[in-house]
């Protein structure tokens, strides 16, 4: 099993999103050689069960999507029905035997599922946290578009393995959307923007609410499958991003050194994945902080030093441009 996966590295099959997000398309009207026009992706390929795809043609083909969908709900459209996918790894999630198994198999076979996002999970004040990041580079229209595919998926998601509606709370890191109507038919009145992170939050008992579909047999089965799959645990960039949350006073030559790179070599791989070490670093120190200082209830003295900050006023300004607020107004 390699450590990490590229953007190029070809281990996706069309299942799930990319044999939904097709359905969808056609379903409206779209000819096929348009949604696949200067995608690398051809009509044979979708054809064929042992043809193989890249995350970079699954961004390409949602990229191309979203501009011939030309309208405001097409993620949540798309999200909603990859509730229905039929792929071993989802069903994987979906015959769970209740919402807290549902969501450690969501993060063990994300790279199947949702490899364009990572997740950090934690419990705090009767609410369970997920929050969000992007895992390979994207544009902030398209990530934002992501981020609505997946809330949409999670929350059908937690609708089906539970029988019922699982409430929920949005909470995105973008300004308000101009069609955030959307948002709150599709995701519920529990929506919110301009937040320091994205996250999903839902109440800690809801995990225990069981699946009254649950078939021992049939996990059983279904998890004796995914045994099969072998891939990657995560992609570069969310393995840059985890060593670098890891330990924050690591430099680009160290974190380069942890991949067996030359720091050209590593610098030219992250401009080749669409991102840069200082953004990666300024987004993993921004969510250890407001997890320190908010979580874990750490003063400022205390998250400074976890983050290398040797002088409080430094760290006090880095928070301020990282997330539009004060350590003592995040913590309220």
């Amino acid at each position: 099993m390699k450590p990490y996966l590229n953007q190029d590295d070809k281990y996706l099959t069309a299942q799930g999103l990319i044999t939904t997000l097709v359905e969808l398309a056609l379903s409206r009207g779209i000819a096929l050689h348009k949604l696949l026009r200067g995608t690398g992706v051809f009509e044979q390929d979708l054809m064929s069960v042992q043809h193989q795809f890249s995350i970079s043609q699954q961004v390409r083909l949602l990229t191309q999507f979203k501009q011939l969908m030309k309208s405001a709900d097409s993620g949540f459209l798309l999200g909603s029905q990859l509730a229905n996918d039929t792929s071993v790894a989802a069903q994987g999630v979906l015959h769970a035997a209740h919402i807290g198994q549902a969501l450690k198999q969501l993060h063990n076979l994300r790279m199947q599922l949702a490899p364009l996002l990572f997740s950090y999970s934690y419990v705090h004040n009767e609410q369970y946290y997920i929050v969000l990041q992007n895992a390979v580079g994207l544009d902030d229209e398209i990530s934002q578009y992501v981020m609505e595919i997946y809330s949409a998926a999670f929350y059908q998601v937690l609708k089906k393995v539970a029988g019922e509606r699982v409430p929920c709370q949005f909470e995105f890191a973008c300004k308000r959307a101009r069609h955030s109507q959307e948002y709150e038919q599709h995701l519920g009145l529990k929506v919110a923007f301009e937040k320091p992170i994205t996250r999903w939050v839902l109440n800690k008992h809801a995990l225990r609410l069981t699946n009254p579909a649950f078939s021992s047999f049939r996990f059983s089965q279904i998890n004796s499958q995914l045994a099969a799959l072998d891939s990657a645990n995560s992609t570069f960039v969310e393995a840059v991003s985890r060593l670098i949350y890891q330990n924050p006073a690591l430099n680009l030559d160290q974190v380069a050194s942890q991949f067996a790179m030359s720091p050209a070599t590593f610098k030219r791989k992250l401009k080749a994945h669409g991102v840069r070490f200082s953004t990666l670093y300024g987004e993993q120190s921004k969510r250890k902080a407001i997890y320190l200082l908010a979580m874990r209830e750490q003063c400022n003295e205390q998250v400074a030093m976890r983050l290398s900050f040797y002088d409080i006023a430094n760290f006090r300004r880095a928070f301020k441009r990282w997330t539009g607020l004060t350590p003592s107004q995040l913590k309220g």
